[in-house]
């Protein structure tokens, strides 16, 4: 990922972080969210886009997905389980998470017709955190693991063989994520 790219995902998390700051003397509501709406970059955002999760019981969240993913809109949906403790709160709460949707792009240099999204399930897992000066929502990271079948080595291998395209970056065997949660009930 390249500086400007980190730098325009960090920067509304850093504005978001600072101007809650002046409220750390409030007392935080820990308690689980319902509905949240995500903003951030990964596969549970689409790409770079949106994610909006909400959770008919306090462990289990229902999500959808979609933003830009190089290569053309991304969607995911999928299910979250939230690892919560039974008694009092935590500003970590660690979850694990399926999904079905994007999980490759080819994106082609100067040849915008051979790019592709592949679809297809991931699974993974990470951390929501909160402080106790974000009350209104909470930073999410996490560690992805696409299933992706052989068509998308069977493409990238047509594209070099049949047009001569050269690719300077391998697709990774996982991908990582980061977003900011807004909570909305």
């Amino acid at each position: 990922m390249n500086k400007t790219l980190l730098t325009v995902l960090l920067l509304p998390f850093l504005s978001i972080t600072i101007s809650h700051a002046q409220s750390r003397n409030a007392v935080p509501d820990l308690s689980p969210d319902k509905v949240t709406l995500g903003i951030g970059g990964g596969q549970d955002y689409g790409g770079l886009g949106l994610n909006l999760t909400v959770y008919p019981q306090k462990n289990i969240g229902l999500f959808a997905a979609g933003g830009y993913a190089l290569a053309g809109f991304g969607y995911n949906v999928g299910v979250k389980l939230r690892l919560l403790p039974n008694e009092g709160v935590s500003k970590v709460r660690p979850f694990l998470a399926a999904m079905y949707g994007y999980n490759a792009a080819i994106a082609v240099s100067d040849a915008s017709q051979y790019n592709k999204l592949f679809y297809g399930p991931t699974v993974g897992g990470g951390l929501d955190i909160g402080s106790l000066f974000m009350h209104k929502g909470y930073i999410s990271l996490a560690i992805w693991v696409p299933i992706r079948g052989d068509d998308v080595d069977n493409y990238i291998n047509n594209l070099k063989t049949n047009y001569g395209v050269a690719f300077n970056n391998h697709l990774l065997p996982i991908s990582f994520s980061v977003g900011y949660k807004f909570i909305l009930d």
